[in-house]
């Protein structure tokens, strides 16, 4: 703390006896303005500056879809059912042929023997059969 009221007083002391001093010399007034100096150097050409990096190949598309399928054709129409034919005609009937004429009458013959071991009967009514012996 004395410090700091050392400082303060030698500081309060400096600032007011500067400002009680009347004979500040009056700066010097510029004289006439010398020669214009020579042109400087032209600067050097800077370096070229580097090559870009190439840039990168982009990517592949997608592929495409592939198309829809067609669509079938439509079945074709069932043909007609043709006509029935026509009935044939009946055919005639033919014509009845003529009746015959009837055969002569033979005359009436023997009788036929009898086989072995039978004889001729004749009966009532007149008929002849074999009968056995």
């Amino acid at each position: 703390m004395k410090t700091l009221l050392i400082m303060g007083a030698l500081s309060l002391i400096l600032v007011l006896g500067g400002c009680n001093t009347n004979s500040a010399p009056l700066p010097p007034v510029a004289g006439p303005a010398g020669p214009a100096g020579q042109t400087g150097q032209t600067g050097a050409s800077g370096q070229q500056g580097d090559t870009g990096q190439q840039g990168m190949t982009g990517n592949t598309g997608d592929t495409g879809q592939t198309g829809d399928r067609g669509r079938m054709g439509h079945t074709g129409d069932t043909g007609q059912t043709g006509n029935t034919g026509d009935a044939g005609q009946t055919g005639a009937t033919g014509d009845s042929g003529r009746t015959g004429r009837t055969g002569d009458q033979g005359v009436q013959g023997q009788a036929a023997p009898c086989p072995a071991g039978q004889h001729r009967y004749t009966s009532d009514s007149g008929r002849v059969s074999c009968v056995e012996n």
